[in-house]
């Protein structure tokens, strides 16, 4: 028997007087199949959800939706627009090659070379410059040793001396300069490269640091930029949009790790990071306090103490409404499938906004209004459509139950054109957090989480403004501490680079 109808069907086909004995008994079976049914749909969907967390790659477990909204643009464009736009990336490309720098090689003809092929003579000019072409090479970078002489002059009264002054230095006496201590912070909170393949790989190059040493360094420069830090994460409540997320940053201790958290809000101006051994609602507090404006976040119930209405006003995340939809479309996707279609169009408009140059603005908004409002409206008619016909505690129950709870939250987005359709970029912000999790399993201790919170920080938010975070450390750690150098000089978006 395959199906219940098959029971129906059998039932039908027997003898009266047995069908009236058997019907109770089959209406009881029902019941219990039906029961059973349901509950081995949940427990596939469970299974193919944790199959594909531990398995399968991130890309393919939920499809960025603003990745797919650009496909489905870039399909609907003609010939001509494909062209125009791949001319405009190889321009791109050319300007950000044009800037790298330059260096003019001469490759002399040969002695031997130098005779007339037609007369044999040897009495040859220069014909115009040469014949030049251009190669993008790499220089591999070298660990050396420096050996400063600072001069020392003596008066003949034998009464003055006068010493040259000291090299820059990261602390008296120090043996590691301030560019090797930008080194390690760099490779470690931008590249994602532990301590000790650090240690392995500067070993390749003769210079033996073993990774106790590399981590001194690399708390010693978090100590050195901590009031940067702390004047960076001042400015955060100052702004009116903030977007925020969290994940886990285990802790080492005996026995073991535990859980520890790292954070991140997120401002125009800021990348900002801060670790706390717990995911409690006291972080959001300590960070933004009693500010005003918008906070993008997804679901959890951690900021719902400063997204109240003397506080901040609470923007939602559509990419993890889809992304709860997208889990259960196996077993439920003649339900959520147009719903996450209509999804799909709301980061269509977004994709179109940035396309004509006007995202942020009023005319922005006013595309939101005409064109992601309807979708809007029908998204959640759809989502308390299907939530009728769902179980409360069935995975698409729960699905559903996620966007109809934060669709105020939802819904801000369509009235402030600063505000995003998603909170993707703290999950952006925080990839590096998971390498490291990957890569360097742990930290030591609560003020090494601390520690790597700060330079994440400082790290980040030189690359948003595009200041090369190595060159940036290795002028700081040295200035931080000098007298007539202001904290707010040293900023990131204000920092200019010490004279030579």
């Amino acid at each position: 028997m395959s199906s219940l109808s098959d029971i129906d069907r059998i039932l039908a086909e027997v003898d009266p007087s047995v069908r009236v004995i058997l019907a109770p008994i089959v209406a009881i079976l029902r019941v219990i199949i039906e029961g059973l049914q349901k509950q081995l749909a949940r427990s596939e969907a469970r299974v193919e959800q944790l199959l594909r967390t531990v398995y399968g790659r991130k890309s393919e477990q939920v499809p960025d939706p603003k990745r797919e909204a650009r496909k489905r643009v870039t399909s609907k464009r003609t010939p001509e627009e494909r062209e125009t736009a791949r001319q405009k990336a190889r321009e791109k490309t050319r300007g950000q090659r044009a800037e790298l720098p330059f260096i003019e090689k001469i490759i002399p003809v040969p002695d031997e070379d130098r005779v007339c092929s037609a007369c044999g003579g040897t009495d040859l000019h220069a014909i115009g410059e040469g014949e030049v072409s251009e190669q993008i090479e790499f220089i591999p970078a070298r660990t050396v040793r420096i050996r400063w002489v600072r001069e020392k002059l003596g008066c003949t009264c034998g009464k003055c001396v006068i010493l040259a002054p000291p090299p820059p230095q990261v602390r008296e006496g120090g043996l590691y300069g301030p560019n090797f201590h930008a080194q390690v912070v760099v490779a470690k909170t931008c590249d994602a490269m532990p301590l000790h393949r650090q240690s392995k790989a500067l070993a390749r190059e003769g210079c033996h640091v073993n990774p106790t040493q590399l981590g001194a360094m690399f708390h010693r420069v978090a100590d050195q930029v901590e009031p940067i830090y702390k004047a960076i994460g001042a400015t955060v409540p100052e702004a009116v949009h903030v977007s925020a997320d969290e994940t886990t940053q285990p802790v080492l201790e005996k026995g073991g790790t535990r859980k520890g958290w790292m954070w991140t809000f997120i401002t125009a101006a800021a990348i900002f990071f801060t670790f706390d051994p717990t995911r409690s609602a006291k972080v959001p507090d300590r960070v933004l306090g009693k500010s005003k404006g918008v906070l993008n976040v997804d679901g959890y119930s951690g900021y719902n103490t400063v997204t109240v209405p003397e506080k901040r006003r609470r923007a939602g995340c559509w990419s993890h409404a889809r992304r709860k939809l997208f889990e259960v479309r196996e077993h439920y996707g003649h339900v959520v499938n147009p719903i996450i279609d209509e999804i799909g169009k709301l980061f269509d408009v977004e994709v179109a906004a940035a396309d004509r140059g006007i995202y942020g603005g009023d005319a922005h908004l006013a595309l939101r209004q005409a064109e992601s409002r309807p979708v809007a409206d029908r998204i959640f008619e759809l989502l308390k459509r299907a939530q009728g016909r769902a179980g409360p505690r069935s995975t698409l129950g729960q699905a559903l139950a996620y966007a109809i709870n934060q669709e105020k939250a939802l819904r801000v987005f369509l009235t402030d054109p600063q505000v995003a359709v998603d909170n993707n970029v703290s999950e952006r912000a925080l990839r590096i957090v998971a390498l490291l999790r990957k890569n360097a399993l742990f930290v030591g201790h609560d003020l090494g989480g601390q520690n790597l919170a700060i330079l994440l920080t400082i790290v980040s938010t030189c690359v948003l403004h595009g200041v090369e975070p190595r060159r940036y450390l290795a002028d700081v750690i040295v200035r931080v501490n000098v007298p007539g150098n202001t904290v707010d000089e040293l900023l990131p978006w204000n920092w200019k680079p010490a004279a030579a």
